[in-house]
């Protein structure tokens, strides 16, 4: 391996540990035993859809657990929460040959989460998951809890071809995303019924998972109150990008949001779409303005400058989007990323409101859900360095 090759390496592992230890810092306050709910998890079967057969698996890398499972709990209230996890995203020979495996030495070692590992526990999380938790609108519904392990945000149905850059020698990646989902929602509309009220949330690379399947899920469950929100998944990405993200994921979009064979571009706003399919339901996205996760894997695309050049293109589409009148986004200060799982949740007010109040707002359809934002944030504190 030639010295730049050597350099371009570590510029990949330096990228890999800013872009999974925000992922991974979600998890780090666990709840206390006396805190915990009863949930379940479910280790589905193959499942019969539309004619053909599917069997939820995680990423088959190299060294990983292909073994998938789901968890859930029946709440008291008529409410249902789906909620899409997070962890990273690959889509090249470098990006998927680095996976983060459970028994990884450090929490950010890999580009995506190649299998479940211990962390993928609702009984671990905080924020939105704390049920005993006063302040927690959604304490009382039920939950679905959607984990992650395919590198593709939820969206992939193929198994891709790869070459280590390394080796030069080849292997495969299954990203299934979409079809685990499929399954589960198979699960979901035998198990459940029509809830009152609805949360389609996702933190990070669930944040797309959310989005992607919300038409799927409004075709299950089309009566009652809905809310998408997008914890830390903006959507900013490059055209090269999406080309090989459509190539090697065979990334399954929206239904009906799209007419046939359209071109998706970067300026292609996912949310803004839904937000019109959908006039009576709400859309929201929360998100820092410095979010070091989701600009390192803006450089990961190639962006020179990406830690400035993601934070420019937030803003512009975030204020773009506000327009829809069903829509509200939360922009907090600083370089933290996704929230909904961790005890921030309630103490983050940097948009000048509580956040936890305005999610309630949110749920709830009161007063004190409008579009909230730090004030000077967007000027960033420390110097861009990739």
């Amino acid at each position: 391996m030639d010295a730049g090759f050597g350099l371009q390496i570590k510029k990949w592992f330096m990228l890999a540990a800013l872009a999974l230890s925000a992922c991974s810092a979600a998890s780090a306050a666990d709840l206390p035993a006396e805190r915990r709910t009863d949930w379940v998890a479910v280790t589905p079967a193959p499942t019969r859809i539309d004619g053909r057969m599917y069997t939820a698996t995680c990423s088959q890398a190299r060294g990983a657990d292909p073994a998938y499972k789901f968890w859930f709990r029946r709440g008291t209230a008529d409410g249902l929460v789906i909620f899409f996890d997070g962890g990273g995203a690959c889509w090249d020979d470098v990006t998927c040959a680095i996976p983060r495996l459970r028994d990884a030495a450090r929490d950010d070692d890999g580009f995506y989460k190649a299998e479940l590992i211990t962390t993928d526990d609702p009984n671990r999380f905080n924020g939105i998951f704390d049920l005993n938790n006063p302040r927690n609108p959604v304490r009382n519904w039920s939950f679905v809890y959607v984990p992650y392990c395919t590198g593709d945000v939820h969206t992939g149905s193929n198994t891709a071809q790869y070459t280590d850059p390394d080796t030069g020698e080849p292997y495969t990646i299954e990203h299934r995303g979409a079809d685990n989902f499929r399954v589960i929602l198979s699960w979901l509309k035998e198990n459940f019924a029509q809830p009152g009220q609805i949360v389609v949330a996702g933190s990070s690379a669930g944040a797309y998972g959310a989005a992607t399947h919300y038409p799927r899920i409004r075709e299950a469950y089309p009566r009652g109150r809905a809310v998408l929100i997008g914890d830390a998944g903006q959507g900013v990405m490059t055209q090269s990008f999406l080309q090989q993200r459509d190539q090697r994921w065979h990334a399954v979009l929206p239904r009906g949001l799209f007419r046939r064979n359209e071109a998706i571009t970067p300026e292609t706003d996912l949310i803004g779409r839904l937000a019109e399919r959908y006039p009576n339901d709400r859309f929201a996205q929360y998100t820092t303005a410095h979010d070091i996760t989701q600009s390192s894997f803006y450089a990961l695309m190639g962006v020179e400058n990406a830690c400035l050049a993601w934070s420019q293109a937030m803003s512009t589409a975030l204020t773009e989007r506000q327009r829809a009148p069903n829509f509200r986004s939360y922009l907090a200060s600083g370089e933290t990323h996704s929230i909904l799982r961790t005890p921030r949740f309630y103490t983050e007010t940097s948009g000048g409101a509580p956040l936890a109040d305005w999610f309630t707002a949110m749920v709830h359809g009161g007063a004190g859900w409008e579009n909230r934002a730090c004030e000077g944030c967007m000027v960033r504190p420390t110097r861009c360095v990739y």
